[in-house]
């Protein structure tokens, strides 16, 4: 799977992984989901809003 991060996602992703010494992105994001997930991070909303187009606007 391919994803693409804006600026400020990307920056977000590359600080949690130095924080924690990881050096492969697609582990970084595996550990990012796998918490949000156990600690149940995730809001409803995202599973009925997932395909809406204004959710994927890059941020300014």
């Amino acid at each position: 799977m391919r994803i693409s991060l804006n600026d400020s996602s990307t920056e977000r992703l590359l600080a949690f992984m130095q924080a924690r010494d990881i050096t492969n992105p697609t582990h970084g994001l595996n550990v990012l989901i796998t918490e949000a997930a156990t600690l149940n991070l995730i809001p409803r909303s995202v599973d009925k809003d997932a395909h809406n187009s204004r959710n994927h606007q890059q941020a300014a």
